[in-house]
C-alpha cells in the first residue's frame, strides 16, 4: 500500500518580542562592583535565558565613559576592554551619556571650613532610557519590555507606557545583592500593577565572555585581569 501522506505538524506560534533596558551604572553599582569575576558578563545571553519564551529583540545598554577626561585610567581601559567585547553581541546596542566632574561642598563636621572638591558623575541614562522606552512603545517594537535599574527617575515613563500602551507587559528589575534587597523600594510599581523584583543573580556566572574573544577581523579582545 502507497504510504499515506502526513498532515505538516503545527508551526508553534511565533514568541512574543521582549526589549531590555540596562542601565550599566545602576547594575555595576548594585551587583557587579562587588563581584568582579562577574564583571565580564554576557548582557544578550544572560537575558536570553532570563526570557527563553520570548525573543529579544534588542538589548540596550546605557552606560558612560568613565574618566574621559584622564591621560591615564585603568578604570577606563578596563571599561573599554568590556565595550568591545559587548560589540561582537548582534542584539546588544550601546547607548552613552556622559561622564562629568561636578563641584561638591564637603559638609561633614570634620572637613575644613568651605572645603570644595570635585566629585565625578554619570549623567543622561534615564532620559536615554525614558526617550528610548516611549519611542519603541509608540512604534510597536516589542510586546514586552524588561527594565534593569533601580532609579525612581524611570518611575513617569513607565506609569506612561503601562497607561497608553497597556499590552506592553513591564517588568522591573532592580540590580541588588541579596544583602541589600530589602533597601530597594518597589512600592511605585506595585502600585500601578508593574512586576517588579531584584535582577536574579544566579545566571550571573554562567554568562560571562571567554577569557579571550577572537573578533572576525583577527584581533582579540582580553578579558581585564583585575576581573578574573
Amino acid at each position: 500500500m502507497p504510504d499515506t501522506p502526513q498532515s505538516p505538524a503545527p508551526a508553534l506560534p511565533p514568541k512574543k518580542r521582549c526589549l531590555v533596558y540596562v542601565d550599566g551604572f545602576n547594575l555595576y553599582y548594585g551587583v557587579l562592583e562587588a563581584n568582579p569575576a562577574w564583571k565580564w558578563l554576557n548582557l544578550q545571553s544572560l537575558f536570553e535565558a532570563l526570557r527563553p519564551d520570548e525573543e529579544i529583540v534588542a538589548v540596550k545598554y546605557f552606560t558612560a565613559l568613565v574618566e574621559p577626561d584622564r591621560h591615564l585610567s585603568p578604570k577606563r581601559d578596563r571599561q573599554r576592554a568590556y565595550f568591545k567585547a559587548l560589540a561582537t553581541l548582534p542584539k546588544l546596542q550601546r547607548i552613552d551619556g556622559k561622564y562629568q566632574l561636578r563641584e561638591v561642598t564637603c559638609r561633614a563636621a570634620a572637613c575644613p571650613r568651605q572645603l570644595h572638591y570635585l566629585s565625578s558623575e554619570e549623567k543622561k541614562t534615564d532620559v536615554n532610557i525614558a526617550v528610548h522606552m516611549i519611542d519603541d512603545a509608540l512604534h510597536s517594537r516589542s510586546d514586552s519590555v524588561l527594565i534593569v535599574s533601580g532609579d525612581s527617575d524611570l518611575e513617569p515613563a513607565v506609569d506612561w507606557v503601562r497607561k497608553n500602551h497597556p499590552t506592553i507587559k513591564v517588568t522591573v528589575y532592580i540590580p541588588t545583592l541579596p544583602t541589600q534587597a530589602n533597601q530597594r523600594r518597589n512600592d511605585f510599581y506595585l502600585r500601578i500593577g508593574v512586576t517588579c523584583r531584584p535582577l536574579p543573580l544566579a545566571d550571573i556566572p554562567r554568562h560571562q565572555f571567554p577569557a579571550v574573544i577572537l573578533r572576525p577581523n583577527g584581533t582579540i579582545i582580553q578579558r581585564p585581569a583585575d576581573w578574573k
